[in-house]
């Protein structure tokens, strides 16, 4: 009995010390906000669909499509801070013929 005490008294401390440390951030109103100006993301043909170019970048993630579970995103990022996105099945073990390119600043 003693244990349980313990273990709630532990689990309500730790919950109220983590409220504790949370800080309120301010929202601002969508309007105030500063428009960006963004290039858009682009979706353009693959080079090569048995290998990966070494110019795509360092592999940084792996992600899978919610939508379509056999399908893994490859991001990689390019030292100018680009973004690529290859699709993987892997199911199959192919590339996708298309790649996503997110340019950043």
């Amino acid at each position: 009995m003693r244990k349980d005490r313990v273990t709630a008294l532990g689990t309500v401390l730790a919950a109220g010390l983590a409220t504790v440390s949370c800080q309120r951030l301010d929202m601002c109103p969508r309007e105030a906000a500063p428009a960006r100006k963004t290039a858009p993301a682009a979706v353009e043909p693959a080079r090569v669909a048995e290998a990966i170019p070494a110019d795509y970048g360092t592999p940084i993630g792996v992600t899978q499509d919610p939508s379509s579970p056999q399908t893994v995103r490859l991001w990689f990022q390019k030292p100018d801070g680009t973004l690529i996105v290859a699709f993987m099945d892997v199911e199959r073990g192919t590339l996708s013929d298309r790649v996503l390119t997110i340019p950043r600043k």
